[in-house]
């Protein structure tokens, strides 16, 4: 190689490219995907709301979590078999991989700030939403006011 110096900062950028196109989740098609049956709860808690996606065997699904004072909207994503490091959501016009938590409960949960754009993308998504983690299948939901009260929740 003629330029050393090239082939090092060459190499020492791969990982970087590798991390940042991880971050981008492959295209869903939410038309075509069917959502889980059941439906949400809305309920205020200690410091803020919650809503709840219970499935038709009254098993909670998927939770969005509002912390008033921080001013954070938690996604969480409830069964997940083992912990990994991010939580995919999509919507009908975003998608993104979120950092993630993974709890002793099992629940993986991604937090994000009440102004974060993927919130506004959640709210307005039409007709369902997605979530899924590594090793755990995708589960989609339908898109209801519920989620949007949390979030309008934590903006105001």
């Amino acid at each position: 190689m003629k330029n050393p110096m090239f082939a090092l900062a060459a190499a020492s950028v791969l990982p970087f490219l590798s991390v940042a196109s991880a971050q981008v989740p492959a295209a869903v098609d939410l038309d075509t995907v069917a959502p889980v049956n059941g439906s949400w709860t809305y309920r205020t808690i200690e410091g803020g709301s919650e809503s709840d996606f219970i499935d038709a065997a009254a098993a909670v699904r998927l939770k969005i979590r509002c912390e008033r004072a921080a001013r954070k909207v938690s996604i969480v994503r409830t069964d997940v078999p083992a912990a990994t490091a991010t939580l995919t959501v999509w919507t009908s016009t975003a998608s993104r991989s979120v950092p993630a938590r993974f709890l002793p409960t099992r629940d993986l949960v991604a937090d994000l700030s009440a102004t974060d754009s993927l919130l506004d993308a959640i709210a307005f998504s039409r007709g369902r939403l997605a979530t899924a983690a590594q090793g755990a299948p995708m589960v989609a939901v339908p898109a209801w006011p519920e989620i949007d009260r949390v979030i309008e929740d934590c903006r105001s």
